[in-house]
């Protein structure tokens, strides 16, 4: 975005990104905005997110083995999290966060409602 006017999508994406608070407390790096059919959904990584996967704290190595592990992640962990709330993935993605001092990135996703089929109307 540096001397543009015109920002890309991922500058758009790493902005919506600083929603997400940078604390240490996987149960409140989230950020969700919603509207009647969709939501876009925030969710942040910290040590805590990821205690039992053999990495170290932040700030002692690994780090592109813990973003490569993020990112394989991203897909089915946000699946999960669009399906508990009746919803379906339409787009999503992972944005490392540089300069953080608990958060290593953020997944994120575009929920939709799930379309009602006539199978389902009828039911």
């Amino acid at each position: 975005m540096k001397g543009s006017n015109h920002p890309t999508y991922e500058d758009i994406l790493a902005l919506v990104a600083e929603l997400v608070p940078d604390i240490p407390k996987p149960s409140e790096i989230i950020a969700e905005i919603e509207t009647a059919d969709k939501t876009l959904w925030l969710e942040g990584w910290c040590d805590g997110c990821i205690a039992d996967m053999g990495f170290p704290p932040k700030g002692r190595g690994m780090l592109k083995e813990k973003l490569d592990y993020l990112r394989e992640i991203t897909p089915g962990f946000l699946q999960k999290r669009a399906s508990d709330r009746g919803m379906i993935v339409e787009w999503s993605g992972f944005i490392p966060l540089k300069d953080k001092e608990h958060l290593y990135g953020v997944s994120w996703a575009v929920f939709a409602k799930k379309r009602r089929t006539r199978a389902t109307a009828v039911e």
